[in-house]
């Protein structure tokens, strides 16, 4: 989708011989996306795809002039690839339809601070604070992690469910941390995001 386009790209193959894609889509449209699906194709000799690996952004909805980010990983990447292609894909959002999900308001994350572990493999993690300030509850409430290298590009992700099976209320706040164990350069920067769905009966 020509509205859609991934920067901030980080290519590493780590020492078990696993290849990860680190990056982010920024959504150009004046249209908020819903699952963004980035697919990545490993080519050999005359451009012949090999294996192709996909996953959707780490937060669901891409908001207008917004960035989400993704992560790919190869668990074992064929002999001989040469090159790789990425195609994203996304629906459009519509935000008077209620038969679909809507992003619930108020979710907030504060107090975060980075911490370097380098202990196992467990390198470094997010520690913050996440709380509805909104006056809706919401599910399938989740934070992404995002890493940056010293030239901006997206260098480690982690996107948990925080409230998998329950339902964040407003005036709920819990602390969180986001462990990272595979991270792609020198960490300079973070940035954490929070997103759920509104509550309601219809879905």
């Amino acid at each position: 989708m020509a509205d859609l386009i991934v920067a901030g790209l980080t290519v590493r193959e780590d020492d078990r011989g696993r290849l990860h894609f680190w990056g982010e889509v920024f959504n150009l449209s004046e249209v908020a996306k819903r699952w963004v699906r980035v697919t990545i194709r490993l080519l050999g000799e005359d451009d012949m795809p090999l294996m192709e690996g996909m996953d959707i952004t780490a937060l669901e909805w891409t908001l207008p002039g917004g960035r989400n980010a993704f992560h790919i990983r190869f668990q074992d990447p064929p002999q001989g690839w040469k090159s790789y292609e990425i195609t994203v894909t996304g629906q459009d959002h519509d935000w008077n339809d209620f038969s679909v999900p809507q992003p619930a308001p108020g979710l907030l994350v504060d107090r975060v601070h980075y911490r370097e572990i380098g202990r196992a493999d467990l390198y470094c993690g997010l520690i913050g604070m996440l709380s509805n300030t909104g006056l809706v509850p919401a599910t399938h409430v989740k934070v992404a992690g995002t890493l940056y290298g010293p030239d901006g590009s997206v260098v480690g992700l982690v996107s948990p469910y925080l409230v998998p099976r329950g339902v964040f209320r407003p005036g709920d706040a819990m602390a969180f941390e986001l462990k990272f164990y595979a991270v792609g350069g020198i960490v300079a920067n973070y940035q954490v995001q929070t997103q759920g769905r509104r509550q309601a009966s219809n879905f």
